[in-house]
C-alpha cells in the first residue's frame, strides 16, 4: 500500500524537503550546524546506491516533511518551516557557502486541481531567504482506445 491517495482513480499527492547541495558541503557539519539529522544525505564520489554504479557528482543534505503524500503541499511546507525557522541563522550561513532550496513535489492526476498557499506561509517561506522549487507531475495522457 502506498502513501498516495486515489483520487477518481487517479492519484494525487503532495511532498517537500529543504535540499542542501554542495562539492565541498560535509553532511555530518550540515547536521552538526543545524542540530537536525537529515532524511538523506550523501557524499560526492559515493556510489548512488549497491544496485547503481553510478557515483555522486556532489554532496547532499535532505531533510523530507515525514507527514503522508496525502495531505496538501501547505501542511508539508508548515512542517519544514516549524522545523527550520528556530535555524535561521545557521541555515543563512549554509546557504551562503552552498546550493539550498525548498524542493516540492505536486500530482494532480485528475487534471484538474492545484496547491494553495496562504499569505502568512508565503512570508515564511520568504523569510527563510532560500528558493521554492515545485516539481509538477501531470496525469498521464489517456489512451486512445482505437
Amino acid at each position: 500500500m502506498t502513501d498516495r491517495t486515489v483520487v477518481s482513480g487517479r492519484e494525487k499527492w503532495s511532498s517537500a524537503s529543504l535540499r542542501i547541495i554542495g562539492e565541498s558541503l560535509q553532511p555530518a557539519q550540515i547536521t552538526a550546524a543545524l542540530g537536525i539529522e537529515p532524511t538523506r544525505s550523501g557524499l560526492k564520489g559515493e556510489r548512488v546506491s549497491v544496485r547503481n554504479q553510478a557515483v555522486r557528482r556532489t554532496s547532499f543534505w535532505l531533510k523530507t516533511s515525514p507527514l503522508a503524500h496525502e495531505l496538501p503541499l501547505q501542511d508539508h511546507l508548515e512542517w519544514l518551516l516549524t522545523l527550520f525557522e528556530p535555524k535561521l541563522d545557521a541555515l543563512k550561513a549554509i546557504s551562503e557557502r552552498h546550493g539550498c532550496n525548498i524542493f516540492c513535489g505536486f500530482a494532480s492526476e485528475n487534471g484538474q486541481g492545484g496547491a494553495s498557499l496562504s499569505s502568512g506561509l508565503i512570508a515564511r517561506l520568504a523569510a527563510l531567504h532560500v528558493p521554492l522549487e515545485i516539481d509538477l507531475y501531470p496525469p498521464e495522457p489517456i489512451a486512445n482506445p482505437d
